[in-house]
């Protein structure tokens, strides 16, 4: 099946290769890649964090940017990473207390509740970019928690010509794998520019998330998918 990998470098690499272990033809255009901000992490966590909170792997990619002794204070801390993948980056970045949800910031927020519950006055550091989801957020707030957060990416569109995007895209893909609700939107925007060339309608969406097929253009939702999960591995199993 020729599937269209959305998500940004260098995770699509690793979608792909996943793919084509399964017997699929990946075709990469990530959508949006990931601008760097390590000044936001030039300052050391302040002496009352309890624990550190990670939702993107990327948070570990702009840490390892850092020299040793700058990244030492943050290892030091208890990790809360919001899934699997964003759990293996961590540890692959030198963390080893490391827990993990259940792959949404909602769950996150509810693993860090109940861990905390002993401290509830402890400061969370919570490494994130933007734009993000404010699920996690707003329940630990909801919560009471305190929470300290540190801006160290931001996801930018990608710019691909129309001429190049219908070149991928050509023949359609019977699949795209869609991994933010900002990926989604800019679906919408690149079928209305390219619906009299494309075959849209012979294409599924296969999304992460419900919240994320939510969304996509109203015309794509009836043809999207997700997982009972937001994990890749039971996202892929949908083809």
């Amino acid at each position: 099946m020729r599937v269209l990998v959305t998500r940004p470098e260098p995770a699509s690499a690793r979608t792909a290769a996943q793919l084509e272990r399964r017997g699929h033809e990946p075709v990469l255009m990530p959508l949006m890649q990931a601008v760097q901000q390590p000044e936001a992490l030039a300052s050391p966590p302040p002496p009352d964090t309890a624990v550190l909170a990670v939702t993107s792997a990327e948070a570990m990619r702009v840490l390892e940017t850092l020299p040793d002794d700058a990244r030492r204070p943050f290892q030091a801390l208890p990790l809360f990473a919001v899934g699997r993948a964003t759990a293996r980056a961590a540890r692959e970045a030198g963390f080893r207390d490391v827990s993990v949800a259940d792959g949404d910031g909602h769950s996150l927020a509810g693993l860090l509740i109940a861990k905390s519950y002993q401290n509830p006055g402890a400061s969370i550091l919570y490494l994130t970019g933007t734009p993000r989801s404010s699920d996690f957020e707003a329940k630990l707030q909801e919560a009471g928690r305190m929470l300290d957060v540190r801006e160290c990416y931001r996801m930018v569109p990608t710019t691909h010509s129309d001429a190049a995007a219908i070149d991928k895209l050509t023949p359609m893909p019977e699949a795209i794998l869609v991994y933010s609700s900002e990926t989604a939107r800019r679906l919408g925007e690149l079928h209305d520019r390219t619906d009299d060339v494309l075959e849209w309608p012979r294409t599924r969406f296969l999304c992460l998330s419900e919240k994320i097929a939510s969304a996509l253009p109203t015309n794509f939702q009836a043809r999207s998918q997700w997982p009972m999960e937001p994990r890749e591995d039971l996202l892929l199993l949908l083809l």
